[in-house]
């Protein structure tokens, strides 16, 4: 079994996601009391998290820093556990070489759309990501269409994402966030591109498929590790 690494703690509670699916998946591949062989480095987020909006250009230093920390733990393999990050993982990525496979939250769902033939998908994510247009464009560099939520949902989105990420989930986040959702039913699929939303949405309240990050990469990294 080989070891995954992953960068968490962006946030907390979401990378908790990771390692449970990740050890689910080993339990369903070898049984018996085997559990996934993880290197959880779980980093503060705050240095990074407090300059999305003023001192983006700072970021891609930063999680390389954090990044390098990592790999000097020898990881056969990296997950970066936060889909905004993405957008600083490319810029490092174009930069240098990370001697290991990566697997990259964007390219997997897009993957797993086009596995699924889906042609319209409504992105929610952080304000961010959702406003940005890097993970969109992902999808739209293969001829899928993406839908954004208007402006008054985002920050409603954004809102809840807060909160989860702090920890807090309040029962009536999830109706909220489904009420949002029953808005845009003219798409094929839901992407999650938040590690925070698989909190409050599944396949049991959503109304639309989703496509989950969180599931794309640990199922990419379990067919990787556990061979």
């Amino acid at each position: 079994m080989k070891v995954i690494g992953l960068l968490g703690g962006t946030s907390w509670p979401s990378t908790f996601c990771y390692y449970e699916a990740l050890n689910r998946a080993a339990q369903d591949v070898f049984g018996g009391f085997h559990s996934a062989r993880i290197l959880l480095y779980s980093i503060d987020y705050h240095p990074l998290k407090s300059r999305y909006q003023n001192g983006w250009d700072e970021i891609p230093a930063l999680l390389a820093k954090e990044i390098g920390f990592l790999l000097e733990k020898k990881p056969d393999c990296l997950i970066v556990c936060n889909n905004t990050l993405h957008r600083a993982l490319d810029v490092i990525r174009a930069d240098r070489d990370i001697p290991v496979p990566v697997f990259h939250a964007g390219h997997l769902a897009v993957e797993e759309a086009l596995r699924q033939d889906f042609k319209k998908v409504l992105l929610v994510a952080t304000a961010f990501t959702m406003e940005d247009g890097f993970f969109a464009k992902y999808f739209q560099d293969k001829g899928i269409e993406v839908i954004i939520p208007v402006a008054e949902d985002r920050a409603v989105i954004q809102a809840i994402q807060t909160q989860l990420a702090q920890g807090n989930n309040e029962l009536s986040f999830e109706a909220t966030f489904v009420s949002i959702l029953n808005r845009y039913l003219d798409v094929d699929a839901i992407v999650l591109a938040c590690t925070e939303l698989p909190l409050l949405i599944n396949e049991g309240n959503a109304p639309r498929p989703l496509i989950n990050t969180i599931q794309c990469q640990c199922r990419a990294a379990a067919q990787f590790a556990f061979q």
